[in-house]
């Protein structure tokens, strides 16, 4: 699926859309920690869709699927909220060294991937379930390239040199399912919030096949109304949805933790000759704060872990910045 007709389909998508539905940018980059390997680049677009209620007695599409979904668990369509959700995401992956011209196979290949991601999200006031589909490619056709040069002109970087030399082509399909719940709240006499919440999810796809779990603390005023604080990690639209409920100016600090357990890798299982060993698992903490109005969000986050890869001590760290619009 090459990425211009996978943005025309989220376009397309987006015309359709009905009012008061949540538009998000997301933007990971290790530049943000002053590193550049490994996990270098990641840019989301997101679209919520709005709520509906009653789906029960409700006809329209997003009712409709959650009806057909209603026997899996966590969906109710008498009880809860229903929303979908599109994604337009594309990372990319380098070695070190990124000014060689010729691959270096003690590091990592360089690896660009595609995928646009569709999901049906339910909840209440206290939990949020959420199911969805993801179809992609890898290699040229993702984009990468022309992405990571760009970016790379507009902040005075090294311009990559190895890109000749990137795996695939392949196509990327895959399922998803997460959940959230806030496990506490507590709001003192002078208006200050603080939430502590979960979420854990499986993301079974053949590109970075994953289970992942994690635990959040958050401290603010008038905090949002979405129930996973981390845009960059196990959140993903997810994070997007109940975000904009409230009204008025509000912020929150956060800090979270979490596991993934790895069961499947495409770098490993892809480039043959190069030294790439994945580890089971990672663990890592992500520190970010935010504010936002009626109509708009921003958060700026920075989240660090374990290696994935067995040969590497060296700690994958990145920066996340999140723009949030009710449109």
């Amino acid at each position: 699926m090459p990425p211009r007709f996978a943005a025309c389909l989220f376009v397309l998508f987006l015309s359709s859309a009905a009012k008061a539905s949540t538009f998000g940018f997301s933007w990971d980059n290790d530049l943000f920690v002053g590193s550049d390997g490994q996990y270098t680049n990641g840019v989301r677009l997101s679209w919520v869709g709005n709520a509906h209620e009653h789906c029960e007695r409700n006809t329209t599409f997003t009712c409709g699927l959650a009806s057909t979904l209603d026997p899996l668990p966590g969906i109710s369509i008498q009880d809860e909220k229903h929303a979908l959700t599109l994604s337009l995401e594309q990372v990319m992956i380098t070695p070190g060294d990124i000014s060689r011209t010729e691959p270096d196979y003690s590091d990592l290949p360089y690896a660009g991937y595609s995928n646009l991601e569709m999901g049906l999200f339910s909840w209440d006031d206290s939990r949020l379930f959420g199911y969805g589909i993801r179809v992609g490619v890898v290699g040229e056709d993702s984009g990468a390239e022309q992405s990571q040069k760009f970016v790379h002109k507009l902040t005075g970087s090294t311009d990559p040199q190895g890109w000749d030399h990137q795996l695939g082509p392949d196509v990327i399909g895959g399922a998803y399912f997460i959940t959230a719940e806030r496990a506490w709240q507590h709001r003192s006499d002078s208006g200050m919030q603080t939430e502590l919440g979960y979420a854990w999810g499986v993301d079974a796809n053949n590109f970075h096949g994953t289970a992942t779990a994690g635990g959040f603390l958050r401290f603010g005023r008038n905090l949002p109304r979405n129930f996973i604080p981390d845009y960059a990690g196990i959140g993903t639209a997810g994070s997007l949805v109940g975000l904009l409920e409230g009204e008025g100016f509000g912020w929150e600090t956060f800090v979270a933790s979490f596991g993934e357990y790895i069961g499947y890798s495409y770098l490993e299982n892809h480039a043959d000759e190069y030294n790439v060993e994945s580890r089971d698992g990672i663990i890592g903490l992500v520190v970010g704060g935010g504010v936002h109005w009626d109509n708009f969000s921003f958060t700026l986050t920075l989240q660090g872990s374990t290696s994935p890869l067995r040969n590497s001590d060296d700690p994958l760290s990145f920066g996340n910045m999140s723009f949030m619009w009710k449109i």
